[in-house]
């Protein structure tokens, strides 16, 4: 088997893989995707490909290169030959060496993920609420649909409402203009997709969704791929709008970050007017854990030592101790001497550095050794839940 980058005249039969793993149309990428393939000795006869889309994310506050995993494919006939293995095991030295700090995927398997480092991440919560229970709010401020007619305005607003949510949510994407085509390309006439903005009285920008009508049985609902707003006169704006739909709506259905409780917005919790529930954010992985370290944020000033075993990238393997004040290291140094306070697998030190869960969890860790119950006090300063949250799939 050779595995390698693929070349630009390959890009079409890795493309035409997908569409027979996944069972769809073939399609043209648009997007500036890095692929890599698994061959057969010829090395012309492609079995298997990923492809890596390049990402800056926030993490702490500051910003950093992701890589997104997609397209993850094999052909039926060479399932379970070691192809994407091959793949994983080729392309991460090589995002170490290109400067990436995360990666990101969707799985299909969290236990086939986990043999490369990924680990399950944070989880949204999805908000169904019945339309007729939402109490009349006040109607100050009005909308605006975008449309072929708005669009740079639209972008502008929409734009100015994403940042906020960007610098406070780990995970977040760093939009580009590619991302940003539910805006560039609205045109809610003939894709019946609609994206909406609040404006308050003095006309500026509060909230934005952007919603499809789905079917539920005999009935329909609003279900919104992006739900973003500023403060509570944002989020009762937008359930205001769908409310109004509630002659041809049933419900709303939307996604937010888990530390983002409107739970005091609800008024009627029974009747089977709302529900909440979590959804998956996907799986991550630490790509370099120097920089990821040197990036994090920390609790108040300290030093520990924490041991990281990596089976794909040799450069993670060992001792970094590192010494933070007021929040943010000072320094990480490799392989110092001194003794970890606890050995982590990558996947669980993505996990947790990431800020997905909080420090207890540790004692329920399969993937985390050596450490005693009053290590935790130290431990707690590095690892702890942190606000995160991610809108893009790839």
């Amino acid at each position: 088997m050779v595995v390698r980058r693929i070349t630009a005249g390959e890009r079409r039969r890795a493309e035409e893989i997908f569409s027979i793993a996944f069972e769809t149309p073939w399609q043209e990428e648009t997007y500036p995707t890095e692929k890599y393939a698994a061959f057969l000795e010829d090395d012309e006869t492609m079995t298997s490909c990923l492809s890596i889309l390049p990402f800056s994310v926030c993490f702490d506050g500051e910003t950093v290169k992701m890589a997104g995993i997609g397209g993850v494919s094999s052909l039926p006939q060479y399932r379970r030959t070691g192809g994407i293995r091959g793949c994983f095991e080729k392309m991460l030295p090589d995002l170490y060496r290109e400067g990436y700090v995360l990666s990101m995927l969707y799985p299909f398997s969290t236990n086939y993920y986990r043999k490369f480092g990924y680990e399950v991440w944070a989880r949204g919560a999805r908000y169904e609420m019945d339309l007729s229970y939402i109490p009349k709010l006040s109607r100050e401020g009005g909308f605006m649909l975008a449309d072929s007619s708005n669009r740079d305005r639209a972008l502008e607003d929409i734009r100015l409402l994403t940042k906020e949510w960007e610098g406070r949510y780990n995970g977040m994407v760093k939009l580009t203009e590619r991302e940003y085509a539910f805006v560039t390309e609205a045109d809610p006439y003939r894709k019946q997709e609609f994206v909406y903005i609040h404006y308050d009285g003095l006309g500026a920008p509060t909230a934005y969704m952007v919603c499809r009508r789905e079917r539920d049985g005999q009935e329909q609902r609003l279900v919104c791929s992006r739900f973003v707003f500023r403060g509570r006169e944002g989020i009762e704006g937008l359930l205001t709008l769908a409310k109004s739909m509630q002659a041809d709506h049933r419900s709303i259905v939307f996604t937010l970050p888990t530390s983002l409780r409107i739970d005091s917005l609800i008024d009627e919790w029974s009747m089977g007017a709302y529900r909440r529930g979590d959804v998956s954010l996907g799986m991550a992985r630490i790509v370099h854990v120097e920089s990821a370290l040197k990036a994090a944020r920390y609790r108040g000033s300290g030093r520990v030592s924490l041991e990281i075993a990596d089976g794909q990238i040799a450069e993670n393997n060992g001792v970094f101790t590192v010494c933070f004040e007021g929040g943010r290291a000072v320094s990480v140094v490799r392989d110092s001497g001194e003794k970890a306070v606890i050995r982590m697998e990558i996947s669980e030190f993505s996990r947790f550095l990431t800020g997905a869960v909080d420090v207890s969890a540790l004692l329920y860790s399969r993937r985390a050794y050596g450490f005693s119950q009053e290590d935790l006090g130290v431990l707690g300063q590095v690892f702890y839940e942190k606000p995160c949250f991610l809108t893009e799939y790839f």
